[in-house]
């Protein structure tokens, strides 16, 4: 019983700091439609990240919620495939699901707080918007939609990062999906792609209920209410900034007979696209792996998924044991998986005290770290030049990150 409690807490807990954070968006908003006013006049050029600074009392209560988060999402991950009576692992599924739904609140507000402005690496819409539409097939025949898209293949590129506008797509379509789950067949959305002189219009028009005007306040002020109305408020926010980062815009556009249309409008590229490479997530061996966490619950969760991978896995509570067991040079670790704030010795400290003793072994480090709201750890984190994982973390992008620095050798 005391684990669901555990699951409901933190979920309570991720939605009011949620609310109370709210209020730092409209800065980087603020920010977003300031820059986004002059960039269609001049030739984009990519911008330094701005942020939203945060007080050391706000960046602290973060910092706090993601670490129990955190260790929330792990102690689920371990007993996903436990043997439960049907009953209990539909309980375990539904706070499961929010307990994520709590840290996708957390982990939008950095998004918006530090989404780079100006950004002018081009990519293809076209290629973009069906991609994404190809990703939601099953959901789109599931629902029964009739897809009516208007989408050219030779349109000109946009000064969005292709990354920045697969999300900002995708949750503009997942937010028009959700429309239509809500809604009584026929269901209808109509996608469509146009130039409009020196700019990329992009809308999606659904057949769902006509917007109510509480339910246009929620999503133009997300975090404002307590309760959604209809859900899509988030979605919606984050999709706005992305296209304001990029010197674009999103609006709302009701329809008086039903349904509801957002139109974004993006700046043409005038640069070539740039290739990417994507790095393939490495396959481990097994390796030897020391954590450290003063949180005895993180601790203990990420130990006991690393066993389960195979890994040996020795666990400590602060930087000064990480000295003890790291030992002489002959005892070997392949990873140290270290969290930043800890009392005694830091994640920080620790790292710079290898890193003029045994610079080698400095170079394993992985910092997992739910304190990236705080200017001082992201310019660390930057200038240090190691992989970090963000609290609540996703397993396989930690497992990528130890990968990355286990493939070192002395």
């Amino acid at each position: 019983m005391e684990l669901w409690v555990a699951f409901a807490f933190g979920a309570a807990v991720g939605a009011f700091v949620g609310v109370v954070i709210g209020r730092y968006r409209a800065t980087a908003a603020a920010r977003s439609v300031a820059a986004a006013s002059g960039a269609a006049a001049r030739t984009p050029v990519p911008a330094p990240v701005q942020h939203v600074v945060l007080d050391e009392g706000s960046a602290n209560v973060l910092n706090a919620l993601n670490n129990r988060l955190a260790a929330i999402g792990a102690l689920a991950d371990l007993l996903h495939g436990s043997p439960l009576d049907p009953e209990r692992a539909r309980a375990l599924m539904m706070l499961h699901g929010e307990v994520r739904r709590a840290a996708e609140i957390t982990q939008h507000f950095l998004e918006l707080a530090q989404h780079p402005i100006g950004a002018a690496e081009p990519s293809d819409a076209s290629i973009v918007l069906n991609g994404v539409l190809a990703d939601r097939e099953g959901t789109l025949k599931e629902l029964g939609v009739k897809l009516v898209r208007s989408i050219p293949h030779d349109m000109p590129m946009v000064a969005c990062p292709m990354a920045q506008l697969t999300e900002m797509l995708m949750k503009l379509l997942d937010f028009s999906l959700r429309r239509l789950r809500d809604s009584q067949p026929p269901r209808e959305l109509r996608i469509g792609v146009t130039e409009a002189g020196p700019s990329l219009v992009i809308s999606l028009w659904d057949s769902g209920a006509p917007l109510s005007v509480e339910a246009e306040q929620r999503l133009v002020t997300p975090f404002r209410f307590t309760q959604s109305a209809g859900g899509g408020e988030i979605e919606f926010a984050l999709a706005r900034a992305l296209a304001q980062s990029s010197g674009g815009t999103l609006r709302l556009r009701p329809r008086g007979g039903g349904g509801a249309e957002v139109v974004i409008t993006l700046t043409k590229s005038v640069l070539a696209p740039l290739a990417r490479a994507t790095p393939a997530t490495p396959s481990l061996p097994k390796l030897r792996i020391l954590v450290v966490d003063d949180d005895a619950v993180n601790r203990q969760a990420m130990r006991l998924l690393l066993e389960r991978e195979g890994h040996e896995v020795v666990a400590v509570e602060n930087g000064l044991e990480a000295i003890e067991r790291l030992g002489p040079a002959s005892d070997r670790f392949d990873a140290v998986v270290t969290d930043l704030q800890m009392p005694r010795l830091g994640g920080r400290a620790l790292y710079e005290q290898l890193q003029e003793q045994r610079p080698q072994l400095a170079e394993r480090f992985v910092f997992v770290t739910g304190d990236r709201a705080r200017d001082e750890t992201r310019r660390f984190l930057d200038e240090c030049g190691q992989p970090s994982v963000m609290k609540p973390y996703d397993f396989t992008d930690l497992i990528a990150a130890i990968g990355k620095v286990a493939a070192k050798t002395d």
